[in-house]
């Protein structure tokens, strides 16, 4: 169920409920994907666990996120790390008095943010829960067999071949002679830019894209969500 499709009298007085927050980003993805790919992602998984949970209620997503890593790049909007902080807050605040638990998700780098939030705020008698996309080595290696080589850090094959499955339309395909520029530890700096001018990091040997490969990762990002849920509540469509 979506929160904004809800009306006040679909709440019952004495019942808890359970809520899911996703959150996106508007930035730079690169000369071949939107702005709005890490939403866009975000959105498609979010709408394959309500279909497996019906009873969670889905918030709507937050499109801006941390993405100073990207600032270089005009386009790129960005919240800063105790703004994003205070939006969760505020979130939970608004949701508190009928939750049970509260799940936060984002196909974006936010991980670090939202496990600092949950470590440093308590919200009596509610469950606050970090829920990952990614979160084992296993599901890297299988990405990696799926793409035969290295796993892409942003805007290359396995984010356009996600893309080719959600919004095909906004996807420009590279051309194999595309210059590919290795990138080490893209992101220590805080600032892609300094090491891609042309906003990708993507250390695969070719370009390798293609629906059948986007599938494939995007059904492992949703098998380990509906695991992370199950923990949780019931899988009430099984």
């Amino acid at each position: 169920m979506r929160l904004k499709e809800l009306k006040i009298s679909d709440f019952q007085e004495n019942q808890k409920y359970d809520f899911l927050f996703p959150i996106g980003a508007t930035e730079q993805h690169g000369p071949f994907l939107p702005f709005g790919t890490d939403t866009y992602i975000t959105d498609y998984l979010v709408t394959k666990i309500a279909d497996e949970f019906p009873e969670l209620i889905i918030l709507p997503t937050l499109e801006l996120s941390r993405s100073q890593e990207h600032r270089g790049f005009y386009g790129t909007l960005y919240l800063s790390e105790e703004t994003l902080t205070a939006v969760l807050k505020d979130v939970c605040n608004s949701l508190k008095d009928k939750a049970r638990n509260i799940f936060i998700t984002s196909f974006h780098a936010n991980d670090p943010y939202i496990k600092k939030f949950i470590n440093e705020n308590t919200f009596s008698g509610i469950n606050i829960i970090h829920l990952k996309i990614s979160n084992t080595k296993d599901d890297e290696y299988i990405s990696e067999k799926i793409l035969q080589g290295q796993l892409d850090d942003h805007a290359g094959n396995s984010e356009i071949s996600n893309m080719l499955v959600i919004k095909e339309q906004l996807v420009e395909i590279p051309s194999s002679d595309y210059p590919k520029t290795k990138v080490n530890n893209p992101f220590e700096t805080d600032n892609l830019r300094e090491k891609s001018p042309n906003g990708i990091a993507d250390n695969h040997r070719k370009w390798l894209t293609n629906k059948d490969i986007g599938k494939r990762i995007l059904d492992i990002y949703v098998a380990r969500m509906i695991e992370g849920l199950e923990k949780y509540i019931q899988n009430k469509s099984s």
